[in-house]
C-alpha cells in the first residue's frame, strides 16, 4: 500500500492546529514533521516519530505515513509538504479573524490542485458554524468537518494520549463520546482518500 501525507496548515495561529495533529498521531500511528521548533508535540510524541525542522531545514521525501504539521507564511518547506501531500488540513474557528486566516489560507493552496478539507473547530452548536461554512464556501467545495468545544483537547495535552486512550473509563466514553465520533469521522476520511 502506498504511503500517505497530509498537511494541516494555516497563515493564522491558534487554530487547533497541533490538537488536530496530535489526536491524528495518536489514532492513525503516522510520524509527524513540523516547523514549529518549541512545539507541544515535544513532549508528547516519541522522538523517533517526530520531526523537528531546523531553521531552513529542507523537507524530504519522508518514507512512510506522514503528517505535516506547520504554521506560518508560504515558504518553500510549506509547499514541498503541500506537494508530497494526498490532502491539506486547515482548521479554523468561527471568529472572524480565523475565518479571515482560513480563507487566506485557501487562496494561497488552492492553486496545487490537491483536496482541502476545512476543520471547524471549538464548536459549542451547530449553529455557530453557519457564518464561517457561508464565508468559506464562497471560495470552493471543500469537505468539511466539524469538533466540538471539549475538555477533551485540553486532556490530550496533559495526559499524553489520545482521546481514544483517555474514553477506556466508562464516564469519559459518555462524557467525550461526540468528539470521539468527530474525530472517527475525520481518520475514517483520511484513511480512505
Amino acid at each position: 500500500m502506498k504511503s500517505k501525507k497530509i498537511t494541516i496548515w494555516s497563515t493564522k495561529g491558534g487554530v487547533g492546529k497541533t490538537s488536530i495533529c496530535a489526536e491524528l498521531h495518536f489514532r492513525l500511528g503516522w510520524s509527524v514533521v513540523t516547523n514549529e521548533r518549541y512545539t507541544m508535540l515535544g513532549v508528547m510524541i516519541e522522538e523517533n516519530n517526530l520531526k523537528i525542522l531546523k531553521s531552513n531545514e529542507k523537507i524530504h521525501n519522508y518514507e512512510g505515513n506522514i503528517i505535516f504539521d506547520f504554521g506560518g507564511y508560504i515558504d518553500t518547506r510549506i509547499v514541498n509538504a503541500i506537494e508530497q501531500s494526498t490532502c491539506i488540513i486547515v482548521p479554523t474557528s468561527n471568529s472572524d479573524i480565523d475565518i479571515q486566516g482560513t480563507i487566506d489560507t485557501i487562496y494561497t493552496v488552492q492553486k496545487y490542485n490537491i483536496p482541502i478539507v476545512v476543520i471547524i473547530n471549538r464548536i459549542r452548536h451547530m449553529d455557530d458554524c453557519q457564518y464561517t461554512l457561508e464565508s468559506i464556501s464562497k471560495l470552493g467545495d471543500f469537505k468539511y468537518f466539524y469538533i466540538n468545544e471539549s475538555k477533551a483537547i485540553f486532556n490530550l495535552f496533559r495526559k499524553k494520549k489520545s482521546i481514544i486512550n483517555i474514553i477506556e473509563n466508562k464516564f469519559m466514553r459518555y462524557v467525550y463520546r461526540n468528539i470521539n465520533i468527530q474525530f472517527d469521522s475525520i481518520t475514517s476520511y483520511i484513511n480512505n482518500i
